[in-house]
């Protein structure tokens, strides 16, 4: 799985989420503010990537709850970030448009991810890939 080089990186995830389907669990994220990527968390990790999708969750619900007590438009969720260190190798797959043309999308497969818990505490998840391929997984 992590067949290039790993990297660590500063990413700012929004709480646009969901599996794709190989049972991956993919967010959407900015780098740098504005180059869009998918940062994925393969099937086997899950169950580690659940405290992010709570987060990411629990940053949507409060927006909607902030905008429904002052009578505001309901959050753009591309709006609201959580900033993550995610440490993983870079993906760049090609996939068709709806007339034909290849578009690169950028994909971050996540090994080790960190984030501050909405009590403050810092959190981290994941092994690195070196791990995985010393306990015999495919990495």
């Amino acid at each position: 799985m992590f067949k290039s080089d790993v990297s660590q990186v500063a990413v700012s995830l929004v709480p646009v989420m969901g599996p794709n389907n190989r049972g991956d669990f993919c967010v959407k994220g900015y780098v740098r503010n504005d180059a869009v990527v998918e940062v994925v968390f393969a099937g086997r990790r899950n169950r580690d990537a659940e405290d992010l999708e709570r987060q990411l969750s629990a940053l949507y619900s409060r927006a909607q709850q902030e905008a429904q007590a002052r009578k505001l438009a309901q959050p753009d969720p591309e709006r609201l970030r959580l900033p993550v260190t995610v440490e993983g190798s870079w993906r760049l797959p090609f996939e068709p448009d709806g007339q034909g043309w290849e578009l690169r999308s950028y994909q971050l497969l996540a090994a080790r991810w960190a984030f501050l818990a909405e009590s403050g505490t810092p959190k981290q998840f994941g092994r690195p890939p070196e791990q995985l391929k010393r306990q015999g997984g495919a990495g």
